[in-house]
């Protein structure tokens, strides 16, 4: 089986989409409050006077920029984990509810100042608006690519007039994250966000539980590092790789990038030497790796080719055609 059906496998295990669902960091003022509302919330319930770990590392910089360096906050004053941004899962289900992930069972309608005698409708007409004509989307094709909603797709989108917004109570409040669904059936969400964050999980990263970087996860699944002269790469989930093409296709992106180039046109994995053309090369940590190149620029420069010290392959036991 090709790989990347193996990845959408990994993360669409249980599902019944009818396309494949694109994603995306996004923020919005109205859900921003009501995840940080739905934390604080839990957090009192379970460890009152005791905050709740945190999900995420900042990164500070002292004045004298040569003392830079990552501090991370395991623990938070308040009840709150480090929230900047939830998932947006876009599927093709057609629901007529938005789904809000959440630790604890809340009423929405009294959180947004409605009740049940209340003739308010809610308008979500802005808000499916900003998702189509701002938000970029990652698609599952693990190649670099973003994508946007079509033109009036907000018009697609058959809200209900009252309790347009429901929460999914996840199964295990301590590993929360907020997810937003937009057309997507129960079902699907609920194996969604169990896929999306058993793999989140299993890297045991504080930054993995950060949505941005899940889908740049998605955006670009393999990283790469220069190590005594040879590439070195890592699969930036696990089990979420590329294809052969695609590895190639990005393994020359990252050299001509570093302006390093590989000693032979060898189009298997196994042969990594390079050439380092400015001399000595520091190895870089892996951590570091992910934050300085998970979203350099895609289109490598084709008014030359990269040197190369040999026309032919080298002998990789089989592995090239």
């Amino acid at each position: 089986m090709d790989t990347i059906q193996n990845n959408d496998y990994i993360i669409l295990k249980g599902t019944s989409f009818k396309s494949k669902p694109i994603f995306a960091s996004f923020q919005y003022p109205m859900f921003d409050d009501l995840v940080e509302d739905l934390m604080i919330r839990y957090g009192n319930t379970i460890s009152p006077g005791r905050p709740i770990r945190g999900k995420e590392e900042i990164f500070w910089e002292a004045f004298d920029t040569t003392n830079s360096r990552s501090v991370p906050i395991p623990l938070q004053l308040y009840f709150l984990p480090f929230y900047y941004s939830m998932l947006l899962v876009v599927g093709s289900d057609q629901a007529d509810t938005l789904t809000l992930t959440s630790p604890i069972e809340r009423n929405v309608r009294k959180f947004f100042g409605y009740s049940k005698r209340s003739k308010k409708t809610e308008n979500y007409e802005h808000l499916l608006e900003i998702i189509e004509c701002e938000t970029e989307f990652v698609p599952l094709t693990y190649n670099c690519t973003t994508t946007k909603l079509e033109k009036n797709w907000h018009k697609t989108v058959h809200l209900r007039e009252r309790d347009a917004v429901q929460l999914y109570v996840v199964p295990k409040p301590l590993e929360y994250f907020p997810m937003l669904f937009v057309n997507c059936s129960m079902d699907n969400i609920r194996c969604m966000y169990n896929n999306i964050t058993d793999l989140m999980i299993s890297r045991n990263k504080p930054l993995c539980y950060c949505p941005y970087f899940f889908t740049c996860a998605i955006f670009r699944p393999i990283i790469f590092n220069i190590f005594e002269n040879c590439i070195e790469y890592r699969q930036r989930l696990p089990g979420v790789d590329v294809t052969d093409e695609e590895f190639v296709i990005r393994r020359t992106e990252w050299l001509d990038h570093q302006s390093r180039y590989m000693v032979s046109d060898c189009k298997c994995r196994s042969n990594t030497a390079v050439i380092l053309p400015d001399g000595l090369w520091r190895p870089t940590c892996w951590d570091q790796m992910e934050f300085l190149f998970y979203r350099y620029d895609c289109n490598i420069r084709h008014e030359y080719l990269p040197p190369y010290y040999t026309r032919d392959h080298k002998d990789c036991e089989g592995h090239c055609d």
